[in-house]
């Protein structure tokens, strides 16, 4: 378990997939997550998924449950693709209830996710993927550290039009350098 300064990061528990499915079936969640059809999942793919997750340990796909410091679930974070060889891992996020939005709690929760990515999964480069329209997440992201690298000009339909993906990533060296600590040599 990881703790910081509005929430924690803890293993996912088999009675945790009802809530994490509900707070994933949030509307703006589910727009602003995927990039496959934007539509609520039935419960039993969350629980299809933890019999998976769980079957056997793997550590090329690693997820927490957010929760605050009181213990209530309010989403969840994780990591796509992990590039072992080269030191760079992809990473998501997601808050689910609307009245958990804009209150530092993903922020946080992304910021223990790169501490633990840097400090104990060793990698060098942290990326992650956020559709243009996203502003809040954008917003986040940027307050950790990360930055607007590239961009998937008109990647993804959602709406009726087409839109842009920013590409956003923040290295080693400069999450040291942002936390005070002294950043690697290049």
């Amino acid at each position: 378990m990881f703790t910081g300064k509005k929430v924690r990061l803890r293993e996912v528990r088999k009675e945790d997939a009802e809530v994490i499915n509900k707070l994933g079936n949030e509307e703006e969640v589910f727009i602003n997550l995927s990039t496959r059809l934007p539509m609520p999942k039935p419960l039993q793919v969350e629980e299809n998924w933890y019999q998976e997750y769980t079957k056997e340990y793997n550590e090329d796909f690693i997820q927490f449950v957010i929760e605050t410091l009181d213990g209530t679930v309010i989403g969840k974070c994780g990591t796509g693709h992990i590039d072992w060889k080269n030191s760079c891992v992809t990473i998501w996020i997601f808050i689910g209830n609307p009245e958990n939005r804009s209150k530092g709690y993903g922020s946080d929760a992304l910021s223990l996710l790169v501490n633990f990515i840097f400090k104990e999964m060793n990698m060098n480069r942290v990326q992650l993927y956020v559709f243009a329209f996203n502003e809040r997440a954008v917003t986040s992201y940027k307050k950790v550290g990360f930055v607007v690298e590239g961009i998937q000009k008109k990647e993804l339909f959602r709406n009726g039009t087409y839109n842009d993906v920013y590409i956003m990533s923040i290295l080693k060296r400069e999450y040291d350098a942002a936390k005070g600590g002294e950043a690697d040599a290049i």
